[in-house]
């Protein structure tokens, strides 16, 4: 960035450029008489979330050209309805996960199990043949596999129970969290809050 010395007005390379058409620039670029370089300056700290830089006039220091901003607070209006979307866009992120966390695998007997909705549809379809004739369906393999193709024995309707428990124990557990989240969303007030909510 450059400063046209006369007026104090901030300008680039590519506006000078465009404001002197005849000239012919050297390269790498340099500008004319009557412009002076821009100190490289950090703007002032600000909550771009809710506020926004505002340029103003350089300032001459001494012999160098410094670039000045204010913050100016952005429209309370605007702020909240950005708050409002990021909110729902949120409570839909955690609905998506809690459901991707359901149906992707579950712990039990120190195995990890597949939960897909396949997999779901085979274990809701065996607790149902339990549920309503107090045993395991004909033809039970013994077991059920694991992700890591081993076999976990399963010899009895208890031992079915106990299997069964353990995916409802994990989808349980996913929806106090995705409870836990929620609260948490409803109190944010302010978007940094809710990008920092996650699964």
């Amino acid at each position: 960035m450059f400063v046209k010395t006369e007026t104090g007005a901030a300008m680039t390379a590519a506006q000078i450029i465009a404001a002197h058409p005849l000239t012919l620039f050297p390269t790498p670029f340099a500008p004319p008489d009557g412009y002076a370089p821009l100190a490289d300056i950090a703007p002032p700290a600000h909550d771009p979330d809710t506020q926004r830089l505002e340029p103003l006039a350089p300032v001459k220091v001494g012999s160098v050209w410094e670039p000045r901003w204010q913050v100016v607070n952005r429209p309370a209006q605007t702020v909240a309805e950005e708050l409002a979307a990021a909110k729902e866009a949120k409570n839909a992120e955690i609905n998506a996960a809690r459901l991707a966390a359901n149906t992707s695998t579950f712990a039990h007997a120190g195995k990890v199990f597949a939960c897909d909705q396949l997999s779901r549809s085979d274990i809701d379809g065996t607790n149902g043949f339990v549920t309503l004739y107090g045993a395991l369906p004909p033809g039970w393999p013994g077991g059920w596999k694991a992700v890591d193709n081993t076999y976990l024995p399963i010899n009895d309707v208890a031992a079915w129970k106990d299997f069964y428990t353990s995916m409802f124990a994990a989808g349980a557990a996913n929806f106090a969290k995705a409870q836990t989240l929620k609260a948490s969303l409803d109190a944010a007030t302010t978007l940094a809050q809710v990008r920092g909510i996650v699964w």
